[in-house]
């Protein structure tokens, strides 16, 4: 498994959010958790210090 770190300005969208969409990004997250590779819109980035580092 896998550990999603999101960015201040992310989470404080996300505590604020309304339940309907906040269960929504929950649930990516939860999947994003398990296999960051098998969504078409996440791309990895190239960065010298993490080899895992996932755009979405």
């Amino acid at each position: 498994m896998y550990e999603v770190i999101l960015h201040p300005d992310v989470q404080e969208v996300y505590v604020n959010a309304d339940k309907a969409f906040a269960k929504k990004i929950a649930r990516c997250l939860q999947q994003l958790e398990q296999t960051p590779r098998s969504h078409p819109n996440i791309k990895a980035l190239k960065i010298a210090h993490r080899s895992e580092v996932y755009k979405l």
